[in-house]
């Protein structure tokens, strides 16, 4: 029983001056898990060909968007095998936030006309309103400082829902009363605990796969990938040899466009070779170095668990290196999918109105937690908080391996272990002030 009012005390101090930072994240996160379908409609024109002629060759759509951007440099394409699709013509420019930025220009395959010039972020290859939306839930659009408050408040919702979970076990084994009614506050405590255990494992996932790409337990998660081998490996890109004739500069192949779209029939035949190779869906055809190779992966679409990827010699468009998805070590690709399920991605419609009922469950069940809080009160003043219990009254079993816990979770959530050491500090000197 010391134990639990221990973690009860934690669970209560913790919820109350967290869950500003999680109602924040809670409400750009259900407009984040809904983007990828806000995006179709938004920019259901751009991404839409009309057109009813058989697609032009990439060469010539490359040079009917080079047209839009003359000053640009060319940084890629993507082509989808559904020819109501438009073509991504991907360019950089430095004007850009940084390099994951491209300017893609929409090109109708079938007639060349130009749908529309829009900012692409990413390897998901989100638009203007999907990436506002991402840069909102990931850092209030504050940059690495905001990225801060996303990481404090994941970090606390896997440590509220692991505590919430063992306090629902502690309370499973008391005996109840049943012919006494529930009071106000009982009720509430019953629907929080059992709202709280249906969302446990999404609450786990999102805190799992929110650290991953976090600004600081991103980097430990990052590093431990590496470590363990647990990364995507990419493609060799380095050409043994050039053709005779065939210049490795770069801006021979990408820039002089406006002679002639000959220069570009080979992008044709690299997705060609693409295609003979079983990669499937959209691809995405990226430029190399001077002297490489370039690359043709697989975009990340829905119910598509495999991306493989291949390097091809823009030269010849023959096939340099590939990686099949299937000998990719299966930590990475549980984190890929994960990622992917985070962000909506993975099964589509059906995966984002899951995060969003989540979503919707989390700001009820902080109302909640809001409400018990006030009910512990009187004279309609917010109530108190579970009285602190000494580390004597506690087993030395159960306070070794609490510890044990918190230290392995502050060691891979830092930010975790900052704010929690704040809470400690100030609960201390509230109670300093109570005896004075």
């Amino acid at each position: 029983m010391r134990f639990r009012a221990g973690l009860a005390r934690m669970h209560s101090i913790a919820g109350i001056f967290v869950a500003p930072l999680l109602i924040v994240a809670t409400v750009s996160g259900f407009f984040y898990a809904l983007a990828p379908s806000i995006e179709k409609i938004v920019y259901r024109e751009q991404l839409t060909a009309s057109s009813t002629h058989q697609a032009q060759p990439l060469s010539a759509q490359i040079a009917a968007a080079q047209k839009v951007h003359p000053e640009l440099s060319f940084a890629g394409i993507q082509v989808s095998d559904n020819p109501r699709d438009t073509t991504r013509v991907l360019f950089h420019d430095p004007r850009l936030p940084s390099p994951s930025y491209t300017q893609a220009v929409f090109v109708d395959p079938g007639d060349l006309a130009i749908k529309g010039d829009l900012v692409q972020y990413g390897s998901s290859r989100a638009l203007p309103i999907r990436t506002w939306l991402s840069q909102g839930h990931r850092n209030l659009w504050l940059g690495d400082l905001g990225r801060l408050y996303s990481e404090t408040a994941a970090s606390w919702l896997g440590m509220l829902s692991i505590l919430g979970l063992f306090l629902w076990l502690s309370t499973k084994k008391q005996k109840k009363d049943h012919t006494r009614p529930l009071s106000q506050r009982k009720r509430l405590v019953t629907a929080h605990s059992r709202l709280g255990l249906w969302l446990l494992p999404i609450f786990l996932f999102l805190t799992i796969t929110g650290l991953t790409w976090s600004l600081v337990a991103g980097n430990n998660i990052a590093l431990l990938r590496t470590q363990l081998n647990w990364v995507e490996p990419k493609p060799v890109v380095a050409l043994d040899e050039i053709p005779a004739g065939a210049s490795c500069h770069e801006d021979h192949i990408v820039k002089n466009i406006e002679s002639s779209p000959a220069e570009y029939m080979r992008v044709d035949d690299m997705v060609r070779t693409a295609r003979q190779e079983h990669l499937k869906g959209i691809l995405d055809i990226r430029i190399g170095e001077p002297e490489q190779a370039w690359t043709i992966k697989e975009t990340r679409q829905p119910y598509k668990l495999a991306n493989s990827t291949i390097s091809v010699n823009p030269h010849t468009a023959q096939l340099v290196d590939k990686v099949n998805y299937a000998d990719i070590p299966l930590a990475a690709k549980l984190t890929n999918w994960l990622i992917q399920l985070h962000m909506g991605m993975l099964f589509g419609l059906i995966n984002q109105l899951v995060l969003a009922v989540a979503a919707l469950g989390l700001l009820y069940m902080i109302f909640q937690g809001y409400r018990m809080w006030w009910h512990r009160g009187k004279n309609k003043k917010p109530g108190r908080l579970p009285q602190p219990v000494g580390l004597k009254n506690i087993p030395t079993g159960l306070v070794i391996a609490w510890t044990v816990f918190l230290l392995c979770y502050c060691a891979l959530a830092p930010l975790f272990a900052a704010s929690l050491l704040l809470f400690l500090l100030i609960d201390a000197a509230i109670r300093r002030i109570k005896r004075t």
